[in-house]
């Protein structure tokens, strides 16, 4: 199963972006949580995308409990919920 993510920040907050980006990936690896790719549009910069490849279901909230146990993640978390203005996800399961 795959999650699709997608943030939009405000305008101006786009570089604060990339350096928070760069922290989730360190604790993303952490847990071994499969980033598959980052993109951003090139229409609207402030629009990012991800998606994230889980074995299951069950490996999806096993891995997803244990961030919301880090101390780091709920930290990101909190200043990324400062310049986010969106946030949408999308459960994908292979056709």
């Amino acid at each position: 199963m795959v999650m699709l993510y997608q943030t939009t920040v405000k305008p101006d907050a786009i570089e604060r972006m990339d350096e928070l980006r760069n922290g989730f990936k360190i604790i993303y690896e952490k847990y071994g949580i499969d980033v598959v790719g980052r993109w951003k549009s090139i229409n609207q910069p402030k629009e990012s995308y991800y998606m994230v490849q889980y074995d299951s279901e069950d490996d999806y909230q096993h891995k997803t409990r244990a961030l919301h146990d880090d101390e780091q993640y709920l930290r990101l978390s909190s200043q990324l919920n400062e310049i986010r203005t969106d946030f949408k996800s999308t459960k994908l399961t292979p056709m």
